[in-house]
């Protein structure tokens, strides 16, 4: 498999280095004052035409590339910022619409999510839930041409942003079948809608991370994604995607963070000598770069899979499983590396460090995803 970098995927990464040196500090300097995104982030993203990567150009987008797509990810996860979130989700949940959705459903929904008018959610876990679907406690109940929605959703992306979500529900018109789940795209401003306050984070700083209840919420049939019964799936093939952009921020959070050990390693001085040049901490740096690599190739690989119209689920949670401990590790290091600099806000080491901490309990657990790998490589006859 061919990783070069093409003219095209050039160009990708330089406007997501020029996007990340002009917009993202003023997106950090508010969400710091806020604890929050700026209200016109979106329209900022359509601007830059930053929305709409994965989806056909008759809905509104761009029309390129996953692999495209995850190059700008890892950009935008060199600057340590929160604000690649609700980039993925809008990207994702719009492509996810496209994949299932009937063709009156597509152009209904997706063009508010890549002209900025809109921000996506997706939301499955629960206070009792985050894995199982037949623990879902959110149920839609038929009433005529509706359903009538009742139930919370826990630590939710963007639930109290206006555009749509979409929601996994146990349906009731399927009780008793084993899959009776459905997924609906409801507006989030329907009345009956109601959200919590913020949840405050170890990292992520600025994350409209929530819970979302809903209260007698109507929402038409003609809503549903896909057919009834298949909301679990269409949750799976969602996260799997989300996983392996999830890794690509996170390899560039990693990027970043052996950048600033490589610079300060040779700033500091030590015994006449910069500190870079003592054995056990080119060592460090050696073991860094390794990781960083191994993890950039896991995540071409699974995400050049998934363009080429491959089965990538697999491979999205073999991504989670590696890279999560490898770029924890890698931003571990880097704090180690300045010492107590590290270990202080001044210095941009120890936010990188929080932030790769989310891997491995956002976008699905990283022991889920080891199950998933565990018990196919036991079911798979293939060595």
């Amino acid at each position: 498999m061919d990783f070069t970098i093409s003219p095209v995927n050039k160009m990708i990464i330089k406007a997501a280095k020029d996007f990340s040196e002009r917009k993202i500090p003023a997106i950090e300097a508010y969400m710091k004052a806020n604890n929050d995104y700026p209200p016109d982030l979106m329209e900022i993203y359509a601007k830059n035409r930053m929305l709409g990567f994965n989806v056909p150009r008759e809905y509104g987008g761009i029309g390129t590339s996953n692999f495209n797509m995850i190059l700008y990810i890892e950009e935008m996860g060199k600057t340590a910022s929160t604000c690649f979130l609700p980039f993925m989700m809008n990207n994702s949940v719009a492509e996810t619409i496209c994949h299932w959705g009937s063709e009156e459903v597509k152009k209904k929904f997706v063009p508010p999510l890549c002209d900025g008018t809109a921000w996506a959610t997706m939301a499955f876990t629960e206070p009792d839930t985050g894995s199982d679907p037949k623990m879902l406690t959110t149920t839609a109940r038929p009433d005529g041409d509706d359903f009538i929605i009742n139930g919370t959703k826990r630590f939710i992306s963007m639930a109290n942003k206006p555009g749509y979500g979409v929601f996994i529900c146990k349906d009731l018109s399927l009780a008793g079948q084993k899959n009776n789940t459905t997924a609906f795209i409801i507006d989030k401003s329907s009345p009956g809608i109601s959200c919590s306050k913020h949840y405050e984070l170890t990292g992520l700083e600025g994350a409209d991370t929530c819970d979302i209840t809903f209260t007698d919420v109507r929402v038409p049939k003609g809503n549903i994604l896909g057919n009834q019964g298949e909301g679990f799936n269409i949750l799976l093939r969602w996260i799997a995607g989300e996983r392996i952009q999830q890794a690509a921020g996170m390899v560039g959070v990693g990027q970043r963070a052996f950048d600033e050990a490589k610079k300060y390693s040779l700033q500091r001085v030590v015994n006449g000598m910069p500190m870079g040049y003592m054995q056990g901490f080119y060592w460090m740096l050696g073991e860094m770069k390794v990781k960083l690599e191994a993890c950039r190739l896991m995540v071409y690989q699974a995400v050049c899979k998934q363009d080429a119209g491959k089965a990538f689920e697999v491979d999205s949670a073999e991504v989670k499983v590696f890279t999560t401990p490898m770029i924890q590790e890698v931003t571990r290091m880097a704090v180690q590396f300045l010492g107590s600099y590290g270990y202080s806000k001044e210095y941009i080491v120890e936010k990188l460090f929080r932030l790769a901490m989310h891997q491995g309990v956002v976008a699905s657990s990283l022991e889920i995803n080891k199950t998933i790998v565990g018990m196919t490589a036991l079911m798979s006859r293939s060595k």
